[in-house]
């Protein structure tokens, strides 16, 4: 048995939330490792019979820091394993990280502040510098960490990630919003790197012979985003939020949706992209970054950025059954071909390796 400190603190985070109670769910099932949790005092861990440990503090802050190295002193763990950038100081070792993205970095725009992508630069270089080995979840992170930090180049090891254990949950009934007409689902971040311009621009174009089709994105509305982009296009009156939904909601508008769209120019992996083809949801997605390494040929792809090219993907699959019928089947089969069970098996790979 291989006794592992992780560092759940973000565990009710969104992206690194799903991460780490499906890595760690699945490395305490495993058999081959001794699970410590390290947790933030409002936060459940992910596994409620396994040690856990209370770490107070933001994970961004110095205090909660030398908190964490102070945790994996009193735990004796044989690896630590940080589920996202931030470390603990001093670093104990051996020691695990995973980075999951560096968008900030490759697109500041995404963090207009300066002094947080300073902050943000600072953690991530001080991560890659500091861990023995580096986990990355596509070949994509791996180059702009390799560009980046090319000090921590022989320390990359690659474990994709899943979503079985999302896909295997309870289906909901349909919030409210979707139960009006038919829909295409994408996701509420108007973040630069989601590139949300680029789909309501493609909506307005499919939606002008489809008076009856809907956008739904889910989570919150942002007062005034849909009308600056479509400029009074007709078409802004049926893009809805939903608000943010529980997973069930969220399973069922994957479930009933048209077609699901990932507009992004940038993703460290794409979890949501996963999520949607194991729901039976037709994919359209950008050619960016990691999505292709994820959908494989289980999705239709458009060049990012590109409205008209998004438009007639969406036209292919809005006016073809049958291509719909092909692309729920295919990406179901992409999205069993990942799983948290994996994803531990190849991180605990990473352990050995390291303590070997």
């Amino acid at each position: 048995m291989i006794r592992v400190l992780c560092d759940c603190r973000m565990a009710d985070w969104s992206g690194v939330g799903r991460y780490s109670t499906g890595l760690v769910r699945a490395l305490a099932a495993s058999g081959e490792v001794e699970l410590v949790q390290a947790v933030r005092p409002d936060v459940s861990p992910p596994v409620p019979d396994a040690e856990t440990l209370t770490v107070a503090g933001s994970p961004f802050g110095l205090a909660s820091a030398r908190a964490l190295a102070s945790a994996a002193r009193a735990a004796r763990p044989d690896v630590t394993h940080c589920l996202h950038f931030p470390t603990p100081m001093p670093a104990p070792h051996p020691l695990v990280v995973t980075l999951h993205d560096l968008t900030p970095i490759v697109m500041p725009e995404v963090m207009p502040s300066a002094l947080r992508r300073a902050v943000y630069r600072w953690w991530n270089r001080r991560a890659a510098g500091v861990a023995d080995r580096v986990v990355v979840p596509s070949e994509h992170t791996a180059g702009d960490v390799r560009r980046l930090f090319p000090r921590s180049a022989a320390s990359l090891r690659l474990v994709p990630e899943a979503a079985d254990d999302f896909a295997a949950g309870p289906v909901g009934e349909l919030p409210a919003v979707a139960r009006e007409r038919p829909y295409v689902l994408s996701m509420a971040n108007t973040k630069a790197n989601k590139d949300l311009p680029t789909l309501l621009r493609a909506f307005a174009r499919v939606s002008r012979g489809r008076p009856e089709l809907a956008l739904l994105l889910v989570g919150r509305d942002a007062p005034g985003y849909t009308a600056s982009v479509l400029a009074g296009d007709p078409s802004a009156a049926r893009v809805r939020f939903t608000e943010p939904v529980p997973d069930d909601e969220l399973r069922a508008l994957y479930s009933h949706a048209e077609a699901f769209v990932f507009p992004s120019r940038y993703e460290g992996f794409g979890l949501p992209v996963l999520e949607a083809m194991a729901l039976g949801a037709p994919v359209v997605l950008s050619d960016a970054s990691s999505l292709p390494e994820v959908a494989g040929d289980a999705a239709l792809t458009f060049p990012a950025g590109d409205p008209a090219a998004l438009a007639a993907a969406l036209d292919a699959v809005l006016g073809d059954p049958g291509e719909r019928d092909r692309l729920r089947e295919a990406g179901r089969e992409r999205a069993a071909s990942f799983s948290w069970e994996e994803t531990a098996r190849r991180t605990i790979a990473v352990y050995r390796e390291l303590l070997a």
